[in-house]
């Protein structure tokens, strides 16, 4: 299975739902929709914060069962992480 280097592929991240999102990476199916507005959001257990399901953090911790493809980071986070600095 193959996922992008974000939270949704993290073993952290739990999926609570949706969220309305002005960077909403999703592109609409058909000229006849709307573009997407909504993104999967979720906890990051490492974090302790809400997070998109599109957003890159230094912590990643893959599944074990997905490959990952490196995808760009989005312009702002659900909430700021501190990330912390390696010794």
């Amino acid at each position: 299975m193959y996922s992008p280097k974000a939270c949704v592929s993290c073993q952290q991240y739990q999926h609570h739902g949706f969220d309305e999102d002005k960077h909403c990476p999703f592109q609409q199916r058909s000229s006849l929709q709307q573009k997407p507005s909504r993104t999967p959001y979720g906890r990051c257990d490492r974090h302790g914060v809400q997070v998109f399901a599109t957003q890159i953090c230094n912590a990643h911790t893959p599944d074990p069962h997905i490959e990952c493809f490196d995808v760009s980071n989005r312009p702002e986070p659900r909430v700021a992480i501190q990330e912390g600095m390696p010794l």
